[in-house]
């Protein structure tokens, strides 16, 4: 079980991606004040960790029950939006627009809880996780996920000044490549599960 915990965390830090947080944060850092931008990552990191507890518990029911959607078909999307974002981060170098906001706290729900946090990949990860190994494995994946969103965020919201606009483009780059291969082994299993169900569905 704590193989299944582990791997687990990793897939859901993986598809939250701390790297747009990482640019996030040395974004705020040129106009607001550390004390203010701490405030704004306990508060989004909060809000999408109980955006993401919930798609969690509830998430099968609403998708399967109410609007009858396959998981597979939501593996296949959520691929495609995680392919497309680490495509802008390969081209872009960056993945993150803010509006100018007077408060920055303001920006904590929207965007940074949803979608930078709690966005499409991770919900239908939080999603399949509790599918395939049960809310208890899924929780504590989340649980894990945020937590080190949140400790890499403040790291760099202490070690920003020493971090070249440069290296993070680069950074970002790498992490864009690898996120783009993760969206397309998603969209490569979601497409799987769907045919594998469709010829059973054929087979007499």
């Amino acid at each position: 079980m704590i193989t299944e915990i582990l791997s687990s965390a990793l897939l859901m830090i993986i598809m939250i991606d701390p790297s747009d947080k990482i640019l996030l944060v040395s974004l705020l850092r040129e106009d607001f004040h550390i004390e203010d931008i701490k405030q704004l990552i306990v508060r989004a990191n909060l809000i999408g960790f109980f955006l993401l507890i919930l798609f969690a518990l509830a998430g099968k029911i609403i998708l399967q029950d109410i609007f009858h959607i396959d998981l597979n078909a939501l593996r296949v999307a959520g691929g495609f939006v995680l392919f497309k974002i680490g495509l802008e981060a390969l081209e872009g170098g960056g993945m993150v627009t803010l509006k100018k906001e007077k408060n920055i706290l303001a920006l904590a729900a929207v965007p940074v809880a949803t979608p930078l946090i709690a966005g499409p990949a991770a919900i239908t990860t939080a999603i399949t996780l509790t599918a395939e190994y049960g809310i208890k494995v899924s929780a504590l994946a989340i649980v894990i996920a945020i937590l080190t969103t949140a400790l890499i965020m403040i790291i760099t919201l202490y070690a920003t000044e020493n971090i070249s606009k440069t290296t993070l483009g680069v950074f970002i780059r790498i992490i864009g490549l690898f996120t783009m291969a993760i969206g397309a082994q998603m969209m490569v299993e979601g497409v799987g599960g769907i045919f594998l169900k469709l010829m059973k569905s054929t087979t007499f």
